[in-house]
């Protein structure tokens, strides 16, 4: 995409009413695929009125690029109480925003694009209709201005799925990442409409794009016009009326295809929109150079789309600087389109809505030009007339417009948007426009002046003209001109710079024909210093003018006809079909240019080479949230958040990702308090509800209560997804573990812990019917708990045991992984092999023998260390009983136990009690990998051991690993399981009163 590099000191200036420096990752990224290398640049925080209305601002200051405006109203409003001041501060605010903007204007030295944002979702209704209205308004008048580009809040894709409540009160960043991401996108897009002119012209193929079958085979009658083809017609129409060119190139009889323009009914795309066509049997790339050669318009500017990939890459291989794409399937195809950059203009003038008629005229011309049999003859006949005069109001948009787009009769090449035009008619500048008709129709306005007065000269900045008007001696017209207009300024003569580029041969063609004595040689090219009386006597006379200057006046078409070679000059395009292609394929919604981003950095990312150890589900998924934010593989629980990159905007963002998924308010500033995982870790454990200190409410209701057992590590946050997932009447609990200081267990025995537990549930619920669950050791505790249930004559309705085994239950057997014997079955193997040779056999036992020695060497030092570890443990552990037993403290010099510790030795002396009627499920996880390896995989019967104590155990399989079976989008399929279990019309299950089969039958199966 060379045409697209621009210069590093262009300038994006951002300044929004919102924190705005979470859009820099997505739109860097996004702005470096298009080939655009913009410093991208924040104002001060909520800084919008002083940057419009500043001199010095970073907006007003920008002089070379683009400035951004990202406007929320309801920002304004921030920090007020009362609706009516809310109102109130909205509505003056939206005036004020309008006139800053207008203010800006005024004075802008570059294009700005003014972000008009939707409210909130959570914004109150009173004050949400109110910003509505603003918007509008503040839309409304914006259009108006000159230099301000608008988006509505039409252009958001306003879902809620994009807010952030949590971020915007902690940071003032109201959007998700993905928010943030389709704001980049839109600007980025905008953007390049802005640097990068919009192709001319889109070939289309017919048969199997415009239609689908072939005409020439399946008849008139024959081929369909399916939705995706009337939407790629309705496409060319659309862009057709904004001034791009439709032509169609196609492989095919004529007739076949004119017939089913003319005949079909359903075809949208109508043959006045079609400028030009090539329909016969001759190759496509040279049919394309015959399109470019008759509409005059290099080749970097076709766009061409065929369903035939053997035609698409002939094209590419030949063509390269035309844009060939391949349309995606048929139900992607409105998507593509939608995302097709290549078409992209930010304001359409009278000549783009008249463009297929001009070029309609100048195929007249064309026809006049080959009937005539000398240039003379035919220039005479044509009826020239020429209108030099200032810019009207309506002229802006077409100047800035040629200023891009024109490349042969341009003697400076100055690229200006309307905005820096505007810039220089304040300085002094005076800007003239050609407008030219003749008798076969109005050019409309094909040239441009931009002049101004010095001490005794008048000294030309641009001067240029539309290749549709070059060789009609319209140059010749304003050269003369302008020598009238220095002769009125009594000024001496005209200073007309001329700077090489490999395009404009023919500007400098003309000058040197008529002023060549006047020329000063500079590094750039050159200046002409005109005297204006010669000016004043220059004329058109094409019979006398040198061969060198009728050569680059004559059109392609003529110079073909000559047959003459065409080659185009121009320094290839590359490959910019792929990036188009990928825009358009692969960046249609916020989440893939996210994904696409974290798949481009991924390599790059940094490793830090220290173990990922984590000891309790929290810290696991800490770790998890952490390495996303911070974008840093390899994070240990003891690692510092700010040592590794991590910002107070980054801190922002992850407090917000807390509530969400722990259900928890934290202040901002716990991040410096709690810097590192386990630090952090232990905030979350001690942040409980006030009222209990072993039952945590997690998910609030009205009628019902679920309470779900702390697994292993003495956690309950892991229920908190699948407590959202339950009906609105049931309200869930975590059951915590009994704490005492330094003692995360309090706790010797299953029996002790349920009962303590029971006590709790019992004074939330005193009696039943209960429901209780656990995942894997909470399971466990919940068994015993139903069991002194029943025994005490209670009535449960469910005991889920999620992933949860047996104490002792047997295992699989696993596969012998001892290195010797391992390599032992592989040297028979090779001796069986016929192939295999006596050396490799011998080298092969030799390092079998080495590695035996070094193995036992390994597995003595480790079995002394765990010998060691065990002693030490059991010590603890029975120094634990000894402190519970007398009441007292854990003493500081001896090393804490875990909490899977003192729940293993507990589990280890546990001797579950048969349970014969109570509904008991079993729910399974399914795959997983490591830690997260589902309990089936790992226990040797299906019921994990249950089956010795429970009569008729329920199984249930679902989504996800032993742990991510309670994480998004896994808990989902885990919830709806559990479904039937709350249904309102089941009966409740009390000791020896209902069948327990029955219930299962009629509940479950199935």
């Amino acid at each position: 995409m060379d045409e697209f590099q621009q210069s590093k000191s262009q300038t994006l200036a951002i300044a929004g009413t919102f924190t705005t420096d979470p859009l820099l990752p997505a739109l860097q990224f996004v702005l470096h695929e298009v080939g655009l290398n913009l410093d991208i640049r924040f104002a001060p925080y909520h800084q919008v009125f002083q940057e419009l209305l500043s001199p010095t601002s970073l907006l007003a200051t920008n002089a070379n690029g683009v400035n951004v405006v990202l406007a929320r109203l309801e920002d304004f409003a921030r920090g007020t109480e009362h609706i009516e001041d809310k109102i109130d501060t909205v509505r003056r605010t939206a005036i004020d925003l309008a006139n800053a903007l207008s203010h800006y204007s005024e004075h802008a030295n570059a294009p700005i694009v003014c972000y008009v944002m939707p409210p909130s979702p959570y914004t109150e209704k009173a004050l949400a209709l109110e910003i509505k209205i603003g918007n509008e308004e503040l839309v409304e008048r914006a259009r108006t201005l000159h230099g301000v580009i608008v988006l509505s809040a039409d252009a958001f894709l306003d879902t809620e799925n994009f807010y952030d409540r949590a971020a915007d009160e902690l940071g003032h960043m109201p959007y998700t990442e993905e928010g943030y991401a389709s704001i980049a996108l839109t600007i980025a897009r905008k953007t390049h409409a802005l640097f990068v002119s919009p192709h001319k012209v889109l070939v289309l193929d017919c048969d199997g794009t415009l239609w689908q079958g072939v005409v020439g085979e399946d008849g008139l009658d024959g081929i369909a016009i399916t939705v995706a083809c009337k939407r790629l017609q309705e496409f060319a129409v659309e862009i057709q009326r904004m001034g791009a060119l439709v032509c169609l190139l196609s492989k095919n009889n004529e007739r076949d295809v004119l017939e089913v323009f003319n005949k079909r009914s359903d075809m949208t795309l109508k043959l006045d929109h079609i400028v030009a066509h090539r329909i016969n049997w001759d190759p496509k790339p040279q049919n394309m150079a015959s399109l470019a050669h008759e509409l005059d318009v290099g080749l970097d500017s076709f766009v061409f789309i065929d369903d035939n990939p053997v035609e698409r890459e002939l094209m590419r291989s030949e063509l390269p600087q035309v844009v060939t794409l391949e349309l995606p399937p048929e139900d992607e195809i409105e998507s593509f389109l939608a995302n097709l950059w290549t078409f992209d203009k930010v304001s359409v003038s009278d000549e783009d809505v008249q463009r297929t008629n001009l070029y309609r005229s100048n195929a007249a011309r064309r026809a006049l030009e080959k009937s005539t049999t000398d240039l003379t003859t035919f220039l005479a006949s044509l009826d020239l007339v020429v209108e030099l005069a200032p810019l009207e109001e309506g002229d802006w948009a077409r100047a800035a417009q040629l200023t891009q787009r024109t490349n042969q009769f341009n003697f400076t090449t100055f690229r200006r948007n309307e905005v820096e035009l505007r810039a220089l008619q304040r300085s002094g500048f005076t800007l003239l426009r050609a407008k030219v008709r003749d008798r076969f129709g109005d050019y409309g306005i094909v040239g441009l002046v931009i002049i101004k007065d010095t001490i005794n000269a008048l000294a030309v900045d641009t001067f240029l003209l539309s290749c549709r008007a070059l060789g009609r001696g319209v140059e010749y017209v304003i050269l003369r001109r302008l020598g009238e207009i220095a002769a009125s300024r009594a000024l001496d003569y005209i200073s007309l710079p001329y700077h090489l580029t490999h395009k404009n041969r023919p500007a400098y063609a003309f000058v040197e024909s008529v002023v060549s004595d006047f020329r000063i040689d500079e590094s750039k090219g050159a200046v002409y210093r005109i005297p204006v009386k010669r000016a004043c006597e220059i004329y058109f006379n094409p019979g006398i003018d040198s061969t060198t200057l009728v050569d680059s006046y004559e059109s392609k078409q003529r110079k073909a006809e000559r047959g003459e070679r065409m080659a185009d000059r121009s320094p290839p395009a590359g490959q910019r079909w792929i990036h188009y292609e990928s825009l358009a394929r692969s960046f249609v919604s916020p989440r893939s240019v996210l994904d696409a981003i974290r798949t481009a950095k991924a390599p790059a990312r940094p490793l830090l080479h220290r173990p990922k150890v984590h000891d309790t589900f929290v810290e696991r998924e800490l770790l998890v949230l952490w390495q996303e934010m911070l974008d840093v593989d390899g994070l240990s629980v003891d690692d510092d958040f700010f040592a590794v990159g991590g910002t107070s905007l980054i801190a922002a963002r992850m407090i917000a990702e807390l509530s969400r998924r722990f259900g928890v308010k934290l202040p901002l500033s716990v991040i410096v308090e709690s810097p590192t995982v386990r630090k952090l870790s232990r905030h979350l454990q001690n942040h409980r509800n006030p009222r209990s200190e072993i039952l945590v409410q997690l998910k609030s209701g009205s009628q019902r209560n679920l309470f779900l057992v702390h697994d292993g590590d003495g956690e309950t946050l892991l229920y908190l997804n699948l407590a959202r997932h339950m009906p609105d009447d049931v309200a869930v609990f975590g059951v915590e573990p009994r704490r005492l200081p330094r003692i995360p267990l309090a706790h010797s025995s299953i029996e002790e812990m349920a009962a303590f537990y029971l006590k709790e549930v019992r004074k939330r619920q005193p009696c039943g019917p209960y429901f209780l669950g656990g995942m894997c050791a909470g399971g466990v505790i919940a068994y015993e708990m139903a069991s002194q249930l029943i025994r005490a004559g209670e009535t449960l309705t469910l005991l889920a045991l999620f992933d949860s085994a047996r104490p002792r239950a047997p295992m699989k057997r696993r596969e012998a992984r001892h290195p010797l014997r391992k390599k032992a079955k592989q040297l028979v193997a090779d001796a069986r092999n016929k192939d295999s040779r006596r050396f490799a056999i011998a080298e092969s036992i030799m390092l079998a023998i080495a590695k035996k020695g070094l193995d036992v060497l390994h597995w003595r030092f480790r079995r002394i260390l765990d010998c060691a570890k065990a002693l030490s443990l059991r010590a603890r552990l029975l120094l634990l009983e000894q402190v519970l037993e007398r009441g007292c403290s854990w003493p500081k010099f001896v090393p804490e136990l875990r909490s899977q510790d003192i729940y293993n030795n507990a589990a280890a002396r546990y001797l579950p009690k048969l349970l014969t009627i109570s509904p008991i499920v079993l729910v399974r996880a399914t795959k997983g990998e490591g830690s997260d390896t589902p309990f089936r995989d790992i226990y040797a019967d299906d019921t994990f051991g249950w089956d010795t104590v429970i009569s008729n155990v329920t199984i249930i399989d679902t989504q996800g690993g032993h742990s991510t079976m309670f994480r998004e989008p896994f808990v989902a399929s885990l919830a709806q399981s559990l479904m039937p279990f709350f249904q309102e019309e089941r009966p409740s299950i009390a000791s020896g009163s209902v069948d327990k089969a029955t219930y299962l039958d009629d509940e479950l199966v199935g």
